[in-house]
């Protein structure tokens, strides 16, 4: 057989084409054939990685304003919010209301006297994508949060598993003082009236008083205010009666009102 004639060769297209594999994520990795043989390092890493944490999506952008949340009790929070996707009580004093939007968790825990939220824990990485601290402020924008805001103290939350790496943020609500006005009223009457402060500014009397009768107070969050008037002695030939309240933040908190010898009503603030 000439050389002329001689059968030319060809590229096999199964074995020399561009290869793409699918994954069941959504990621497609296309490779060359020639370069994974020569360089196989960098696509097992990619795949390794890209099976480990199956491909999940990251949060880039906004999902709630949490400073614009911060200070509302519960049940406002859940008219802005809607219904939480789950609630649980981790003990008669305290409710959480959690609330999901693709990867991201949002949580509230609650004074179930006072309906205070307490604290909310944002938490928008699994331990796959945990950031490192110097990159910990994207935690902070799916929650609208910003470091050194006076109305909120923040923590890093730590992957269990990986020290020194991050998945979301602690957010701790600043305590607020109040303006409480406790007032006794009704038919002019001796009276035995005993109030208590339990809280941060624990405080109590016990005090014979003419009604009408009212003493201000500035008091912090989650303080408990109890308030007790006992008919001593009326006052002319009206029949008696008294009424007790307790205003904070210029709403009446708690009331109670009785013909009797004795009244009580309390509040948590």
């Amino acid at each position: 057989m000439s050389i002329q004639n001689a059968p030319i060769a060809r590229r096999d297209p199964k074995i020399h084409s561009r290869k793409r594999l699918n994954f069941p994520c959504s990621c497609r990795i296309a490779f060359n054939m020639k370069s994974l043989r020569a360089r196989p390092a960098p696509f097992l890493v990619a795949v390794g990685a890209c099976l480990l944490s199956g491909c999940r999506s990251r949060p880039t952008g906004p999902v709630w304003d949490v400073p614009a949340l911060v200070g509302q009790p519960i049940d406002a929070v859940k008219q802005k919010l809607g219904a939480p996707q789950e609630e649980t009580a981790p003990d008669p004093s305290q409710g959480q209301s959690i609330w999901r939007h693709d990867e991201t968790t949002l949580t509230a825990k609650w004074r179930t006297g006072n309906k205070r939220v307490t604290e909310w824990t944002l938490v928008s990485r699994d331990e796959s994508h945990a950031v490192r601290e110097e990159d910990h402020a994207a935690l902070l924008v799916p929650g609208q949060l910003k470091e050194n805001d006076s109305r909120y103290s923040l923590d890093w939350i730590e992957a269990p598993e990986r020290p020194l790496f991050y998945t979301g943020v602690r957010v701790t609500p600043a305590l607020k003082n109040h303006p409480v006005i406790i007032r006794l009223s009704g038919s002019p009457a001796l009276v035995q009236l005993t109030y208590a402060i339990t809280g941060a500014q624990p405080q109590g009397e016990t005090i014979l008083t003419i009604a009408p009768w009212e003493q201000t107070f500035d008091l912090p969050d989650d303080t408990q205010v109890a308030l007790r008037a006992t008919l001593v002695k009326p006052i002319g030939a009206s029949q008696p009666n008294m009424k007790l309240e307790i205003i904070s933040d210029g709403r009446v908190a708690a009331t109670a009102a009785s013909s009797g010898s004795s009244i009580h009503c309390e509040s948590e603030l």
